[in-house]
């Protein structure tokens, strides 16, 4: 992903660790404290899952504004640049406002000998933003888990649950009920909390609730409104959606236009007439996107697949071989992103061309006008192709 720092403190800031050996929320707590508690001086809608966070904070975030509300997002990771992060009533936080906030944070870092993470810093400066500007709401999406999450320092007026899957088992467990044990820690006592998980992810919702006195509401599926996101997927998020703004007291005009006119990159977003992108990055992801792919239309499909070293590789590429395309292995930019040769091993068939761009460019000229390419696998991946395309996820 591109990233234009435009002074020497957002250089400093991703310097930082990406995370801590010790997993925790102390020294944001710790720091924030010192400051007179931002965190706590906004009324915050906290977004919790493994899939469908972003989109569910896109929609609640467009229909608040679609009302008149005043809001703030916070979501992450970003595709191209760090400051999409942070908005105000959809308008990404500039740069040199972004400059100022991360110097603020790092000279607190210093003053009080508090030692923050990459992703504690950003959110960090989020909470101080969004508490200076004033806000009527801010919807803020959990980086990993949520218990231990750096946003889990705030007191959510209503804590939002997605769809539960497995996903980085290595911090947060092996099982459904693990993960689900995690996700739930952002229930505050006496919370609101709006799900439409079932099973054993919504047992476990259900007892969180009860120990923290918590109000759960389980959203009901509903196709009356539709999203401006496209996939059948969104369909879920949707649902939980409307029920979140249905308990906000938002009209259901202001639901139907603000859903409707929702925008968030890289969710089954066309970037050509026949080249489709989605941020899918793990078994559940993929499951889903397969699903919606499957009811598109076209002659042959042309898959450009790069993932990181610590997913459900072999369960991901099972389920990509039901679309019987052409598959063409790359490796995002990243330290983390997997080894392209071990992920083709996967796949029955497949070629491995290491860059993404030139991936991408040998799949559309493999491509006829009635042929689909599709490019997912990384969040992080789709960030470099939005380069290749010019196009801006703001």
């Amino acid at each position: 992903m591109e990233n234009k720092l435009s002074n020497k403190s957002m250089e400093t800031i991703y310097g930082l660790e990406r995370s801590s050996k010790d997993f925790n929320i102390y020294n944001i707590k710790k720091l924030l404290d010192k400051i007179g508690n931002p965190e706590k001086k906004s009324k915050i809608i906290h977004v919790a899952g493994t899939n469908g966070k972003g989109s569910v904070c896109a929609m609640v975030d467009s229909a608040l504004r679609e009302s008149g509300f005043k809001v703030g997002l916070f979501t992450s990771p970003h595709l191209v640049r760090i400051n999409e992060r942070i908005r105000i009533d959809g308008k990404v936080i500039s740069d040199k406002e972004f400059d100022n906030l991360g110097e603020e944070v790092l000279d607190l870092q210093k003053k009080f000998n508090i030692k923050l993470t990459f992703f504690e810093a950003i959110a960090a400066m989020a909470f101080i933003y969004f508490e200076r500007n004033k806000l009527d709401y801010a919807v803020m999406e959990v980086g990993l888990g949520g218990r231990l999450d750096a946003t889990n320092v705030c007191d959510a007026i209503i804590s939002v649950i997605t769809s539960i899957g497995i996903d980085h088992t290595e911090n947060l467990g092996n099982s459904i009920r693990e993960i689900a044990e995690e996700k739930a820690g952002i229930i505050k006592e006496d919370s609101v909390v709006v799900t439409l998980n079932e099973g054993e992810a919504l047992d476990v919702i259900k007892e969180k609730c009860r120990e923290k006195h918590a109000r759960l509401i389980v959203a009901e599926a509903t196709t009356e409104i539709k999203s401006g996101l496209k996939g059948d997927y969104q369909t879920e998020n949707t649902s939980i959606a409307v029920a979140v703004l249905k308990e906000l007291k938002i009209n259901k005009k202001d639901i139907v236009n603000g859903i409707k006119k929702t925008k968030w990159p890289g969710r089954f977003e066309f970037l050509e007439k026949n080249v489709l992108v989605d941020c899918a990055h793990n078994a559940s992801g993929i499951n889903a996107l397969v699903e919606s792919v499957k009811e598109l239309k076209y002659d042959k499909l042309i898959l450009v697949f790069g993932v990181m070293k610590d997913k459900e590789i072999k369960e991901m590429a099972e389920k990509l071989e039901e679309l019987n395309s052409w598959v063409i292995v790359t490796r995002p930019k990243i330290e983390r992103a997997a080894n392209a040769k071990e992920v083709a091993g996967y796949f029955k068939k497949s070629i491995v061309i290491e860059d993404s761009i030139k991936a991408v460019g040998y799949a559309k000229k493999l491509a006829g006008k009635d042929d689909l390419v599709l490019v997912c696998g990384s969040i992080y991946l789709i960030g470099e192709i939005y380069t290749v395309f010019k196009k801006s996820p703001e």
